[in-house]
């Protein structure tokens, strides 16, 4: 009867981490460019006895998908707020640290030194790879090619807008496997090599996303869908907690039938 606890148990552990899942959804209902979160089906992968294991039947799912459906756009009139249409992202820096990775949020702001930020407090780079630092300006454009115009305060009335750099954009190609990295950026799957080792991808910009100016895209998540998945996912844990009950139970009366006699 372990078996039938074990399976019940690896169930509960995908359970929990789908409520993990949900949760973080419901939490940024309202973040900007959110991509949600995907809580995968319950599948099955046999583990070989001819490889040391134990050949049983456990719940698996796919860890950092996530749903690339378009949120809907909403109209700010702000300079500094963009959206992408389609299927592009922009190129940040995480503030934390770590590999450039992909983002939809384009709710843009600049820092103390003038660094472009996103609302998460990372940095938007430019199409090498580096921060965007913009010099005071009293009026900012951006190009739907992610081109940054200012006009920095002290310029003449009828000059000219300067050109402080491009905002760097990368729309995926058809190879690209994308996934959320532990971190919860969006990153390029590493690819595994034949000695078993991981090559990190690397992003290269290629500016081929279409920003829209003066809109923000919002979340994707859907608060109904993923209300009805906390409740599905509460019952699934009572079912299995049940099994692992009945489990024990049958356990017990296994037990008593190969007691002898008088005993």
């Amino acid at each position: 009867m372990d078996r039938m606890a074990q399976t019940a148990l690896n169930s509960l552990k995908m359970l929990m981490e789908n409520q993990v899942a949900t949760s973080h959804n419901l939490a940024n209902l309202n973040t900007p460019g959110f991509r949600q979160d995907v809580v995968s089906d319950f599948g099955s992968i046999y583990l070989n006895r001819q490889n040391g294991v134990e050949p049983r039947i456990i719940s698996a799912r796919n860890i950092g998908g996530f749903s690339i459906q378009q949120g809907t756009m909403e109209a700010t009139q702000n300079p500094l707020d963009l959206a992408i249409e389609g299927t592009g992202y922009f190129v940040i820096q995480p503030r934390d640290g770590g590999q450039p990775s992909l983002s939809r949020r384009g709710d843009l702001q600049t820092s103390e030194n003038g660094e472009l930020l996103d609302g998460a407090g990372n940095k938007v780079l430019d199409a090498g790879l580096q921060p965007i630092v913009l010099p005071a300006f009293r009026e900012i454009n951006i190009s739907p090619q992610g081109e940054v115009f200012i006009k920095p305060i002290g310029a003449e009335p009828d000059a000219l807008p300067e050109n402080i750099g491009v905002i760097a954009t990368y729309d995926p190609l058809e190879t690209d496997k994308l996934k959320k990295s532990l971190d919860g950026h969006i990153r390029i799957e590493p690819i595994q090599n034949e000695d078993g080792n991981q090559e990190i991808v690397e992003i290269q910009p290629n500016q081929q996303a279409k920003i829209v100016v003066g809109f923000l895209e919002k979340s994707n998540v859907n608060a109904v869908e993923e209300m009805v998945n906390t409740i599905d996912q509460q019952r699934k844990f009572e079912m299995h907690v049940k099994f692992i009950q009945m489990s024990e139970e049958l356990d017990s009366v296994g037990a008593s039938l190969m007691r002898m006699p008088g005993m």
